[in-house]
């Protein structure tokens, strides 16, 4: 007698791919991950996939918009707290992001590095617009509550959210260079140069809102550290 074909709402099938996507391709590499591999571990049809992404680069802008996501809910309950003002939310709401960012880099830099590569730049652009329609929302909340209370002084919340939004994917190149460093040398060389420009962004962003200089702290040494893993283990070792 045959068994009954198990019918799953669309979301739990969708999440149910990305989520064997994002396993692949942090086990075996983007590269070496193709959607045949992904449908065969699901265990869906090559119709039910393809209702949901059409290729393996719908994936990764899936996984990134997720993952944003996923990194934005960590910070609700700082952000929906009625004790404080705007200030010490943005800068809790960046803290949490760049701790879960520390948290998951290996998975990271195994999922999404495919991104920064020079002939994956469309794919790059995708991806960070998705992100950004998930995270501009909320700084701009932000920024129109400080705003009204008088911590920022900035006349358009949400241009300010969108420029911000566009300079904090500025270096692109340097973070491609970074996630291509082979070893430790290179990757210290090139995260001094990147913390540098950090460092500097922030003193951008405090002019953006108004705030002194030296209150947004956006160079995080625990992230690149984070994700320099692998690069101390010898190329010969199992």
């Amino acid at each position: 007698m045959p068994f009954p074909r198990i019918v799953k709402a669309a979301p739990v099938r969708r999440d149910e791919i990305l989520d064997a996507a994002q396993r692949l391709f942090a086990g075996n590499g983007y590269d070496a991950t193709s959607v045949s591999q992904i449908i065969e571990a699901v265990g869906v049809s090559k119709g039910a996939f393809y209702h949901h992404f059409e290729s393996k680069e719908d994936l990764i802008e899936a996984l990134a918009c997720r993952y944003a996501r996923e990194s934005a809910a960590l910070a609700d309950e700082v952000l929906a707290d009625p004790t404080l003002d705007a200030f010490s939310k943005l800068v809790a709401f960046l803290g949490t992001m760049r701790r879960h960012k520390a948290e998951t880099a290996a998975e990271l830099r195994a999922t999404f590095e495919p991104m920064f590569r020079p002939e994956n730049l469309q794919l790059f652009e995708r991806t960070q617009r998705a992100v950004a329609d998930v995270v501009r929302p909320i700084l701009t909340r932000i920024i129109v509550e400080g705003v009204a209370e008088r911590t920022f002084d900035t006349p358009d919340p949400e241009n300010a959210a969108e420029t911000i939004m566009h300079l904090l994917t500025a270096h692109r190149e340097l973070s491609a260079q970074l996630l291509m460093a082979r070893d430790r040398l290179a990757f210290e060389r090139i995260s001094r140069v990147l913390l540098d420009k950090m460092t500097y962004l922030g003193t951008v962003i405090d002019r953006i809102l108004g705030l002194p200089e030296g209150s947004i702290e956006l160079a995080d040494r625990s992230v690149l550290d984070a994700l320099a893993c692998g690069l101390d283990v010898p190329s010969s070792a199992a």
